[in-house]
């Protein structure tokens, strides 16, 4: 019965062991677990504040501009304003929110934008951990997307609701898909010529309304089907 129990014992803790090298594994080592864990108390902070946490959260870190939540997925995060207009050295790619290195870094924005601009976009890792804009891929899956289309960006100038309406995959630069970098449009005809390319690259097929005029948040991750690719989710501003 000793032994029985004696290997029992054995078992277990080697099952232990191993679920824990599994998990910082799956977390992306101890750097990726102890930023997901970071990430994911800030969320609860915020969701369980009774006060305004968003202006908290500015008092003490000035680069923040929101709290972003996208309905089905673990995007839970801060977004924050970015120190450069570099592209290619971003801060947020290797920061986190708190200016602490970090590889999992960050969703921002860039310095120059302005979230009243007709475009705003906003980038983040696709991590191979699951974190920060990995899961924008489930938009992807047309009973998904379909399903789970709400976006709430929650800004130091009041909460902005949003509803998707595209996802699109592309190498950078691109033929398809002519928008990056875009603040504002130039005329109501270059917003159809927007909604048109959206429309013709996107890879669900969505309820399309082509009235112009309106507001659109653009995520933005890595995609690796094309050599330089991008993950693009669009999504319209709400009333």
């Amino acid at each position: 019965m000793l032994n029985i129990r004696l290997l029992a014992g054995v078992e277990g803790l080697v099952f232990g062991v191993s679920m824990f090298f599994f998990m910082l594994g799956a977390n992306g080592g101890p750097e990726g677990l102890r930023s997901r864990q970071m990430y994911m108390h800030e969320a609860r902070r915020y969701h369980g504040s009774q006060s305004d946490h968003i202006d908290e959260m500015h008092s003490e870190y000035t680069d923040l501009v929101g709290f972003l939540t996208v309905e089905g997925t673990n995007i839970d995060y801060p977004v924050m304003r970015d120190r450069t207009d570099s592209n290619g050295s971003y801060y947020y790619l290797t920061h986190n929110f708190r200016g602490d290195m970090d590889r999992s870094g960050c969703p921002f924005i860039r310095l120059s934008a302005n979230l009243n601009d007709d475009i705003v976009e906003v980038f983040a890792h696709n991590n191979s951990n699951g974190t920060m804009f990995a899961e924008l891929s489930k938009f992807e899956n047309e009973e998904f997307f379909h399903e789970h289309g709400q976006i709430v960006l929650d800004t130091t100038e009041g909460v902005r609701s949003y509803e998707v309406i595209s996802v699109i995959d592309v190498e950078v630069p691109s033929e398809e898909f002519t928008y990056f970098g875009w603040s504002n449009f130039d005329s109501a005809d270059s917003e159809s010529e927007f909604l048109r390319q959206i429309y013709t690259a996107s890879k669900v097929e969505g309820t399309w309304d082509y009235t112009t005029g309106r507001q659109y948040l653009l995520l933005v991750t890595c995609e690796y089907t094309h050599v330089n690719g991008r993950r693009v989710v669009i999504a319209v501003r709400t009333p």
